[in-house]
């Protein structure tokens, strides 16, 4: 044996298993995406990689930022990203969590503008250059990243739970 090298370990002997890797993704990765990746990180990261991005990257919400703290998880850290930080990364699972994008599809060629999205439904995941996951999931939450502010507190506060919840829902019993 070599100086200074540790012996390797048999395959899958003693080896802790991988984490599995987590993108979620919505519109502008500040609010309900984010609000995702810290649950994960806070709640399941001993067993999932949690990450997060957005097809235009806005500023992270500070009342996001607020309500997580509230519960003992800080996002104040997290930096928006735009999904193009990801392509060709493979995943075990992107999760989708739009919700009320309705308006021209950002994923469709100029041509064809005349398309409406009437709520997200996951087809921006078939473009080719979407990170691709063995896992798609789906999540519809409320888009707050136009109300910003104590008047909508309460608004934060309920998507935050319904993330907690759906998340719950999809990858079991919290870790940490």
């Amino acid at each position: 044996m070599k100086k200074g090298k540790a012996p390797k370990e048999p395959a899958g002997k003693n080896t802790p298993s991988r984490r599995q890797k987590v993108l979620f993704f919505c519109a502008c990765n500040a609010v309900r995406s984010q609000m995702a990746e810290g649950f994960v990180k806070a709640l399941y990261g001993d067993r999932l990689e949690a990450f997060s991005a957005g097809l235009k990257p806005a500023v992270l919400s500070p009342t996001a930022t607020r309500v997580m703290a509230e519960i003992g998880i800080d996002i104040s850290s997290h930096a928006p990203k735009s999904i193009e930080a990801f392509v060709g990364t493979k995943f075990d699972c992107v999760a989708m969590v739009c919700g009320d994008p309705k308006g021209v599809c950002p994923f469709l060629p100029h041509s064809q503008l005349d398309f409406t999205c009437a709520g997200c439904s996951g087809c921006c995941a078939l473009h080719p250059f979407f990170p691709k996951g063995n896992r798609l999931l789906h999540g519809q939450f409320q888009n707050l990243i136009d109300r910003e502010g104590a008047e909508h507190i309460e608004a934060f506060r309920r998507v935050r739970d319904e993330i907690r919840e759906w998340l719950a829902e999809n990858f079991g019993i919290e870790g940490k």
